[in-house]
């Protein structure tokens, strides 16, 4: 029996009757959503992790950087709700859904029911025959549960998985999997395992669990190999593959600074052990991320790194929305920053601009040129090392991390006398940053407001490069708000190592900023 709607077609051939994976009554709540059109009014209303999960167009930050080839023909085992079939669909020729819910199926036809080249069949992988070949095989999510829906059991259903999947693949096909990492910081540091709803499932390697397990990076190199996989990549997505903001490689891992703001589990209760930021600065410095990570994305059949990394931020407005991601290119490592959105266009154009009036106005720093191509803005990768990092290795001795600050600031980032002029109110100004600013002091003719450490990187040869360029104003901005800003956030980014050796305020008064001026800087 076949069902449509819209243009999805829906394949009952193998489907059992028994809705066998659910997460309950809240997927009524979505199917109804996505029936009345009503899905990002209910995302952004709702409190529940199953409609974030489900919804949240985070969701395709996953793969959303991934060269699909344009005329691929993507299977997707466990399709679920659709979260990411909308994307397969945008990027290549023809998806194939493999789910195991009439529920899920049915939400999942009616998010994408205006696309004409997805089929959606119902049933257990297991189950299922397929007659034709893919290009690439994905299971996001899925090879956790092996255990459960493929009646092998034990170890055998894990690589069973993975061998039937083989059996789909075009010569050259790869297979696409994203899996938690069961020594994933979050889990040491008091998470629940996400299937059993315990603590410390994984790292006991599942005693007294049956039939679901997720496994660490050797042991998954173990079992690619009993399954006849040799070449495998893999990336490291964070916070994890479910909603994550950042992808990293061998070949571009976080440094000490870059993850934060990972304090809130949000699908579940967590009882803290020790400073997560801490531990990942320490992790990330030693170079031991690729152990630690909370997930894994991993493609078999990829035998080198083409993407570095990818860096998403679609919490901003619309219009403002873009990834910035690191390739590499004949042994040459360059950034291109694209839109997200038609609405952002003109702001990966305004980058370009953005560079053209800031260089040289800061004559004691450099900068990295870029040009648009193909509607992105790039540019080449600078080597060296970020000073959020470079300081990061002064936290234990405040006296010589402040001496040196004030040494960067004095020797790069103080203007020219000529390249002054005083501040004076606008309504540019008030239009950007309110109706509160300072009653006196000066402004760069133009002004770069995002000069923050993490933005300039310093070289063997103490070269200081500044690299982002998307918040600059040809209309006057307080020079003092810009070192002030670029202040507040390296402290608040390594507070935990700062708070109890010196106060913020203390601290941004020892780079002889007005504190008088402190109040209207937090408004503006």
């Amino acid at each position: 029996m076949k069902q449509k709607i819209g243009n999805v077609t829906l394949d009952y051939t193998y489907y059992s009757g028994r809705e066998q994976y659910t997460d309950g009554a809240i997927e009524d709540v979505l199917l109804e959503a996505v029936k009345g059109g009503k899905a990002d009014e209910l995302l952004h209303e709702s409190d529940q992790w199953a409609v974030l999960y489900h919804l949240s167009d985070i969701r395709e930050n996953l793969l959303e950087w991934y060269p699909f080839e344009r005329e691929a023909d993507i299977l997707e085992i466990g399709s679920g709700c659709g979260g990411l079939t909308g994307l397969f669909s945008r990027k290549a020729h023809s998806v194939t859904c493999i789910e195991l819910s009439e529920k899920r199926s049915m939400i999942n036809a009616y998010r994408n029911k205006d696309r004409e080249n997805i089929k959606i069949m119902l049933g257990n992988f297991e189950d299922i025959r397929l007659e034709q070949t893919f290009d690439y095989v994905t299971l996001i999510g899925v090879w956790e549960y092996s255990g459960i829906y493929i009646s092998k059991g034990g170890e055998k259903s894990y690589l069973y998985m993975l061998e039937k999947a083989k059996r789909y693949l075009k010569p050259d096909g790869k297979i696409i999997v994203a899996i938690e990492n069961k020594m994933g910081l979050k889990y040491w540091n008091g998470a629940v395992e996400d299937h059993t709803g315990k603590l410390y499932s994984g790292m006991n390697d599942y005693v007294g669990e049956k039939n679901v397990r997720t496994f660490s990076k050797q042991e998954i190199v173990r079992l690619l190999r009993k399954a006849g996989i040799e070449e495998c990549f893999f990336y490291y997505p964070t916070p994890d593959y479910k909603l994550p903001d950042c992808i990293y490689t061998d070949g571009k891992l976080p440094e000490p600074g870059d993850l934060r703001d990972y304090l809130k589990d949000y699908n579940a209760v967590r009882i803290y052990n020790f400073f997560d930021a801490t531990s990942w600065d320490q992790i990330c410095d030693d170079e031991i991320f690729s152990y630690f990570s909370n997930s894994f994305l991993f493609i078999c059949g990829e035998g080198k790194e083409k993407i570095l990394s990818a860096k998403y931020n679609k919490e901003r407005k619309a219009k403002y929305r873009i990834s910035t991601i690191i390739k590499e290119r004949a042994g040459n490592r360059y950034v291109e920053r694209k839109a997200l959105n038609r609405e952002a266009d003109s702001h990966i154009i305004q980058i370009k601009q953005n560079e053209d009036r800031w260089k040289g106005i800061l004559p004691s720093i450099e900068y990295a040129p870029g040009n648009i191509e193909d509607n992105a803005y790039i540019s080449p990768y600078v080597e060296g090392v970020e000073l959020d990092t470079y300081f990061y290795r002064l936290r234990s001795d405040v006296e010589e991390l402040v001496m040196q600050v004030g040494e960067i600031i004095k020797n790069y980032l103080t203007p020219a006398r000529e390249e002054c002029i005083p501040f004076v109110y606008t309504q540019e100004f008030r239009e950007v940053f309110g109706e509160r600013y300072p009653k006196d002091g000066y402004s760069l003719k133009i002004t770069n407001v995002d000069l923050t450490f993490s933005n300039l990187k310093l070289t063997q040869e103490k070269r200081l490069i500044n690299f982002d360029y998307e918040w600059i104003f040809d209309f006057p901005v307080p020079y003092e708000y810009v070192i002030w800003r670029t202040l507040k956030q390296f402290y608040n980014k390594f507070n935990i190592y700062f708070k109890y050796k010196i106060t913020k305020s203390n601290f941004i008064a020892k780079f002889g900023i007005n504190m008088d001026n402190l109040g209207v800087y937090e408004e503006m």
